[in-house]
């Protein structure tokens, strides 16, 4: 997975900004974080920079990695799951799981990098 940030779309002063690099996208708001993972090995992309998360003592921090862009692609894989009825309702082992994972391929969107940036895009 690597982490795919948006000029403009964190919060000022943060260290968001050190992250914005080469190459940018099909948008040239869009980049992939200097910080990424990049190579054969990258799946998929999803938002990891400038991220409002919580941290301890119920309060809230900009955060910034491929730690915050996997919670990022679950949580549009979960959205986009609960319209798949079919897919749900299959027993829990390997053919569900394949299910899942060409849906999920079906559900990508290339944002204009090269797959060792972005592997197959991002969902959509």
């Amino acid at each position: 997975m690597s982490a795919i940030g948006r000029k403009g779309t964190y919060p000022k002063g943060t260290e968001s900004v050190g992250s914005e690099a080469r190459p940018y996208g099909k948008d040239k708001k869009n980049y992939i974080a200097d910080f990424s993972n990049v190579g054969e090995q990258v799946d998929l992309t999803a938002p990891g920079v400038g991220i409002i998360s919580t941290i301890p003592g119920d309060l809230f921090g900009i955060m910034s990695g491929t730690s915050m862009a996997c919670p990022a692609a679950t949580g549009m894989a979960a959205r986009l799951l609960a319209q798949e009825k079919n897919i749900l309702k299959m027993p829990r082992n390997q053919k569900r799981s394949e299910a899942i994972m060409q849906f999920l391929a079906k559900n990508l969107s290339s944002m204009g990098f090269a797959p060792t940036f972005e592997g197959n895009g991002m969902l959509k």
